[in-house]
């Protein structure tokens, strides 16, 4: 059964009106020349009638108007709504900029997917799993064109749908920001999956190592990614009942 599931038209527009209604945030996702960016944004308008939808983005600085997406590139978009997570992609029609901010205009998207917010909440693997993770960043294209790339290598802490959290023995040439490829299998004897994400959290530990937190992006974009989303929100599942099957059962003697 699939972790995901998508929304009938009738209530995907219900959603939508909804979301634009209260002006809710949303994180739109870009794959340009730098790597992947994620960018903080709210609703303004649209209508499937118009087969528009018009996003707001707020730039930090001068640097993010010059990196916006462009004409006929594909974006992704998520947003929670109640319970439940929703991600879409659509492709850029328009952007403009004025004053500090952007507003792109977006396509009316075709399809919405929901999965529940559960999934994204951090659960660590079976104590007795070890989950050893591969990871890397792409630079000029090596990854594509066979060229050389460094591995690095770490142990997994947590995972979510958002995210990963791990730990490394060397983190000092790793670059904040940036996006790196993630290689691991959460189960014995199971395909590995590959991931991207961006590196946004860096922590000392003990031992001199240190404790990495990643950022998943890029798979609402894609069907391939949202299989891969479909197949890590089972993953996770599995992480949390066998973390409840740990558990002490309530009013159990001691």
């Amino acid at each position: 059964m699939a972790a995901t599931e998508s929304i009938v038209q009738k209530r995907q527009d219900h959603v939508l009106q909804a979301s634009i209604r209260n002006r809710r945030h949303l994180v739109v996702t870009h794959n340009g020349p730098l790597g992947w960016r994620t960018l903080k944004s709210a609703f303004v308008s649209g209508s499937r009638h118009s087969g528009e939808l018009a996003v707001r983005v707020m730039l930090s600085d001068e640097a993010d108007s010059l990196h916006l997406p462009q004409r006929g590139d594909t974006l992704g978009g998520t947003f929670r709504d109640g319970h439940k997570k929703c991600m879409f992609r659509s492709e850029l029609l328009s952007h403009r900029v004025l004053a500090g901010e952007a507003t792109l205009v977006l396509k009316w998207p075709a399809h919405l997917q929901q999965l529940r917010r559960r999934a994204y909440e951090r659960v660590a693997p079976p104590r007795d799993q070890v989950v050893a993770v591969r990871f890397w960043r792409e630079v000029d294209g090596s990854d594509r064109e066979g060229g050389t790339r460094t591995l690095k290598h770490g142990q997994l802490e947590d995972i979510s749908c958002g995210g990963l959290r791990m730990r490394v023995a060397n983190a000092g040439d790793l670059v904040m920001g940036a996006t790196y490829k993630c290689v691991f299998a959460p189960r014995p004897g199971k395909p590995s999956l590959l991931l991207e994400g961006i590196l946004r959290h860096r922590e000392a530990v003990e031992q001199g190592r240190a404790s990495l937190g990643f950022q998943f992006v890029g798979m609402e974009t894609t069907q391939e990614g949202m299989r891969t989303l479909d197949r890590l929100a089972r993953i996770v599942s599995h992480f949390q009942r066998s973390k409840g099957r740990r558990s002490p059962q309530r009013g159990s003697q001691t």
